[in-house]
């Protein structure tokens, strides 16, 4: 990727919201502001920057969650 469209990239990922920003920033703080999270991604160097992005790939995957209920061998009885 050439500088310019690096710095592309970098002006879409700050528009993530919420708590993707703790994550996507990796941070140890509980909430980042704005322009504290903007900051990060600003000063991100390459390494840190493919980082957010492979980061931010898991995030934004859909997920399943699957929930089964065991069934029992004997009935409860109700008395």
């Amino acid at each position: 990727m050439t500088k310019k469209e690096v710095d592309k990239v970098k002006m879409r990922i700050k528009k993530v919201s919420g708590i993707y920003r703790k994550r996507v920033a990796s941070t140890k703080q509980a909430f980042l502001k704005k322009e504290e999270y903007e900051a990060i991604v600003k000063s991100a160097d390459i390494q840190k920057f493919a980082k957010m992005l492979r980061i931010l790939g898991f995030l934004t995957q859909t997920k399943v969650y699957l929930f089964w209920k065991r069934k029992l061998k004997k009935p409860i009885l109700e008395g």
